[in-house]
């Protein structure tokens, strides 16, 4: 069952004719994110992650940084705008969330201003992730292999 925030989601997505696919069942990405990330009690160790980046956001708004965080992963090559990513939020949202990298830049926004929760957007072949915390800390990272 979605809860309040899923479906104010989608709704927003469909709105916006923006592709994607709901995941009801995260636990094989959740493990996957165990296994292929370290973390420090409950949150994600950056500081072992390669080409780790990490913005601090003073803006009441974060969704400018984080937009402008992720257009900066663009053009320096760090990810794609084709690549295929999984939206997993830490409490407020039921499913997780398949779409492009590019689609982010539109979907961002309304995800910090409007699920405040963490935001955690995983590669589909989890070497890469990015945070947005509700602590306006926005972080990449990739895993060196």
């Amino acid at each position: 069952m979605n809860s309040y925030y899923d479906n104010i989601l989608i709704k927003f997505v469909e709105e916006q004719k923006i592709n994607y696919t709901i995941i009801s069942n995260l636990s094989y990405y959740i493990e996957n994110l165990s296994k292929h990330f370290l973390f420090v009690g409950e949150r994600l160790d950056f500081n072992n992650l390669s080409n780790h980046k990490f913005v601090k956001s003073e803006q009441r708004d974060i969704s400018f940084d984080a937009v402008n965080f992720i257009k900066k992963l663009l053009e320096e090559k760090m990810c794609s705008k084709d690549d295929a990513i999984i939206y997993i939020g830490d409490s407020l949202t039921e499913n997780g969330y398949e779409f492009y990298l590019n689609d982010l830049l539109k979907i961002v926004p309304f995800l910090v201003n409007e699920i405040p929760q963490h935001h955690y957007l995983l590669s589909k072949d989890f070497k890469k992730i990015i945070c947005i915390s509700f602590e306006n800390e926005i972080e990449f990272g990739v895993v060196s292999r």
